[in-house]
């Protein structure tokens, strides 16, 4: 498990580039980073459909509606 070391008071930097904390310095577990195996491949099919059916549905109702400012000019 990875951890971090965090101080729970007021962090400075000292002159020596040393860092100081004025409470007490406190280990805190750190999330397990990002893999692409995590991923579930049918929410990843329902994401993309779900984003390529609102462009498609955006674009079913623009194209009709320059059709007609077409034929207005």
């Amino acid at each position: 498990m990875r951890a971090a070391i965090l101080c729970d008071g007021t962090l400075s930097i000292a002159a020596d580039g040393a860092p100081l904390c004025a409470g007490t310095w406190v280990s805190a577990p750190v999330p397990v980073p990002f893999d692409v195996s995590q991923l579930d491949p049918a929410v990843l099919g329902q994401a993309f459909g779900v984003g390529l059916s609102l462009a498609f549905t955006v674009w079913l109702l623009g194209y009709p509606i320059g059709l007609i400012l077409k034929m207005l000019k």
